[in-house]
């Protein structure tokens, strides 16, 4: 192995490292991996993909786990990158030059609080939509699936009552979803937990 002074020599590729182009590297990387993970796959077929568990659990753990470990390195990559990124700014201010201006900061910090609300609220009205899609297209008898029908009702903000039958309160989800009633022809929703009766009280 070389010794560390041969890498960082005066001769050496490794010597005076461009810090601000590296951090640029690096966070490009970084951006990369969490684009991989959390963008290619469409939320439409996120959504397919959670209600249709028939088969292929395992895998899809697998790739979760994967998808998870690849934004933790993307992350990591970012920060690493940004961080050096200043260093290099740092390093090549004049002397007696202001290093950063907080209110500039406080302006940033601002934007993204502002950023993740909007946003939160956002992806709430996309998933709800999709939802709303997948359901469209593929009816499911809530009337015999208690506990779907409670999962699409907490989505769409509709609390079940004292009162409520698994009737009663899939009638209400449906029309909080604005989905339509399905068709005697319309195939079973597959799911794992069913209710046997359909005036079953909540």
């Amino acid at each position: 192995m070389l010794p560390l002074a041969a890498l960082t020599g005066t001769n050496s590729v490794f010597a005076n490292p461009d810090w601000t182009s590296l951090g640029i590297v690096t966070a490009m990387v970084g951006a990369f991996l969490i684009a991989s993970a959390t963008l290619l796959e469409h939320p439409r077929r996120l959504v397919a993909r959670y209600f249709g568990r028939q088969s292929g659990r395992l895998q899809s753990v697998r790739e979760y786990v994967y998808n998870r470990l690849q934004v933790v390195l993307g992350f990591a990559f970012l920060l690493f990158g940004f961080g050096m990124q200043l260093v290099g700014h740092f390093l090549s201010l004049p002397p007696g030059a202001e290093p950063l201006n907080m209110a500039w900061v406080g302006v940033i910090v601002t934007a993204v609080v502002g950023m993740l609300f909007a946003g939160w609220w956002w992806s709430l009205w996309a998933f709800r939509r999709y939802v709303r899609e997948y359901f469209t297209e593929h009816q499911a008898h809530f009337e015999q699936q208690g506990n779907l029908a409670r999962e699409i009702g907490e989505l769409f903000g509709v609390e079940p009552s004292a009162n409520d039958t698994v009737a009663t309160y899939a009638a209400r989800v449906r029309k909080a979803a604005d989905l339509p009633k399905p068709t005697p022809q319309s195939l079973r929703f597959p799911i794992h937990e069913e209710l046997e009766g359909t005036e079953e009280a909540f």
